[in-house]
């Protein structure tokens, strides 16, 4: 028995969306960065910035840091994505 398409569609939502809170909870609990709204501010970003990191996972692939699993999911592009958008808005910040 296969798992529905439409399944693993939302389940890959929720781990992209569950690595965007933990890469905004890494940010503000354990490196200590000021950023806008502080907890709640790092989270909603990191999770933009998860979802957005799935756009830019053809480009990642090409580069060999493609993960191939069940759930369709590069944590390397959704990591990314969440990262480079917090550092952004932790910049922005600091103005």
């Amino acid at each position: 028995m296969s798992i529905p398409q439409w399944l693993l569609q939302i389940i890959s939502l929720l781990v992209k969306i569950l690595v965007g809170v933990g890469s905004g909870f890494f940010v503000v609990k354990v490196l200590k960065k000021e950023i806008i709204g502080h907890l709640w501010g790092a989270i909603i970003i990191g999770v933009i910035g998860s979802i957005l990191g799935s756009f830019i996972d053809p480009i990642i692939a090409k580069m060999g840091f493609l993960i191939t699993n069940d759930l369709n999911v590069n944590f390397v592009a959704a990591f990314l994505g969440a990262f480079v958008l917090i550092w952004v808005f932790t910049k922005l910040g600091h103005q």
